[in-house]
């Protein structure tokens, strides 16, 4: 199922994208912009509905379907928080330029970890919200 639905290379597609994004707006100086945060969520959307393609073009049935756009934020957010966090270890930035409001931590593991269950919960709501999307499709109807 995971092979033939792409989840594994989907995920490890949206590891990489997501960490060159961040990577850039951490370069340009604009890792503490919200709006250009949010922008990651096109990513996921994207990856997540190519997966979510190719489930209904194997015929996969709605929990299947449900099961592999799991799959496929789990692999990027997992290695996204682990990369994270070896980023962090190596260059020993100062963590109030990445902690905001929304996310309180004082340490390096503490953020990691935040950031990790907000990604993945955000990242389930938009997998369950795709997979309602995709529920009823047929291998017939996709292209």
């Amino acid at each position: 199922m995971l092979k033939r639905t792409n989840a594994i290379r989907n995920g490890l597609l949206l590891f990489a994208i997501l960490g060159l994004y961040f990577l850039l707006l951490d370069a340009l100086g604009w890792a503490d912009n919200l709006f250009l945060r949010l922008g990651n969520y096109v990513f996921i959307f994207l990856m997540v509905n190519n997966t979510l393609k190719s489930a209904v073009k194997n015929g996969e049935n709605y929990l299947s379907k449900l099961a592999v756009g799991i799959v496929t934020v789990f692999i990027a957010m997992t290695l996204g928080a682990i990369s994270l966090f070896i980023y962090l270890q190596v260059l020993e930035p100062d963590l109030e330029r990445y902690i905001s409001p929304v996310i309180a931590a004082n340490s390096y593991s503490g953020l990691c970890v935040a950031l990790f269950i907000q990604s993945l919960a955000s990242s389930m709501i938009l997998v369950f919200i795709l997979s309602q999307l995709y529920k009823n499709k047929k291998p017939s109807e996709m292209k």
